[in-house]
């Protein structure tokens, strides 16, 4: 009976993946809860000696070579003498880092059975797209059936592989295709082959700190399309977790909102704010067990701090009830201002993994639970 316990436990037990810190930095600040639409299009341009479109939204712009075009979508017809007026965009939203954290998978994989049989790792992959899709949590009677979906992972793909991202931040950062890859005629049984290129090569080979890549996350579809923003928190929980008891790794909830890219008009916001971080709060809490107790601080003024033990307790809340109850007593007024830090239950972590996030203040003394 021990033995079918045991066994039933491990059949249950999440299964943990490995990203590397620089990765995950990166890719956190680069893919966002919208994807491009047609008037993010600003033409062509030669400006980096090659042929390519450019989008543009906000501070990131993406950049594909004109030649690379057709296969982001290859039944898209061409304007005779003009190319592509309106070029299919490539794919910048949660959908993107699903796919990132999805090729690490599959890599962290293969480089697992290579170690198996005395193989040094490497940064390139092979993989048919069935199994790229399981992983992405398509069923086997939905791979049976095909649809658009298929040509929408397709696209996830090519998108890593062929276009490059210039951010403007306090400064501008270009940072180039994450892999290469190659793409199997139509039809074809070849598989897709993908080629990590350097640093990410060398971040995925070498990093010693990583954040953990949970592939029940990836396969949650309520976290695709419009509500990505809970895919971004989890990642976000993810590399500022807490897995002691001391809370240093605090983060502003107006940092926080950013990092999970909700709009301008939300951030504008308190009540909406606070709808939006209560929801991530309880969803990933009680959907992933990620989130023992949440922490508000009040910005290092009193050193006061009002402890959640109980996540459940933000999906009854309304904004004025957690004003009165939270942030008064921390002498805030507004959710934004208030320093958050989150609390997990102990989990086996992956294989050389260190512990991340960054250090922020200190608990303070005047600590109360709710």
């Amino acid at each position: 009976m021990d033995n079918e316990k045991d066994k039933k436990e491990k059949e249950i037990k999440p299964e943990v993946f490995k990203n590397p810190k620089e990765f995950a930095d990166i890719t956190q600040n680069l893919f966002s809860n919208t994807g491009f639409k047609d008037p993010d299009f600003m033409g062509y341009t030669n400006e980096r000696g090659i042929d390519e479109a450019k989008w543009k939204k906000k501070d990131l712009t993406a950049l594909v070579p004109r030649k690379d075009l057709p296969l982001l979508d290859p039944r898209k017809k061409k304007n005779e003498g003009q190319g592509y007026l309106l070029p299919t965009p490539p794919k910048i939203a949660v959908s993107q880092a699903k796919n990132i954290d999805t090729l690490l998978v599959l890599l962290e994989k293969q480089n697992r059975k290579r170690e198996n049989i005395k193989q040094n790792r490497a940064g390139d992959l092979e993989f048919s797209l069935k199994d790229y899709a399981r992983i992405r949590g398509k069923s086997e009677t939905e791979l049976a059936r095909g649809g658009k979906f298929i040509d929408e992972l397709k696209r996830d793909l090519i998108s890593g592989g062929i276009t490059s991202y210039v951010l403007e931040k306090e400064k501008s950062y270009l940072i180039q295709n994450f892999y290469g890859i190659e793409v199997p005629k139509a039809k074809s049984r070849e598989k897709w082959r993908v080629f990590f290129n350097e640093p990410y090569k060398t971040f995925i080979l070498n990093s010693r700190q990583y954040y953990p890549i949970l592939l029940q996350a990836i396969q949650d579809k309520n976290t695709d399309d419009r509500k990505g923003y809970l895919y971004f928190f989890f990642k976000v929980v993810m590399s500022y977790i807490n897995t002691r008891t001391d809370f240093k790794t605090q983060l502003k909830v107006s940092t926080l909102l950013d990092k999970i890219k909700i709009s301008e008009r939300v951030k504008e916001r308190p009540d909406e704010a606070f709808k939006v971080l209560a929801e991530c709060i309880y969803y990933t809490a009680t959907k992933y067990k990620t989130i023992k107790e949440v922490r508000f601080f009040d910005s290092g003024k009193c050193g006061k701090v009002e402890v959640i033990k109980d996540p459940a307790r933000f999906k009854e809340w309304d904004y004025s009830s957690f004003i009165k109850e939270v942030l008064t007593p921390l002498g805030l007024t507004d959710i934004r201002e208030a320093l958050i830090s989150f609390n997990t239950p102990p989990k086996e972590k992956p294989e050389g993994t260190e512990e991340t996030g960054q250090t922020g203040q200190q608990t303070g003394q005047d600590e109360t639970t709710l």
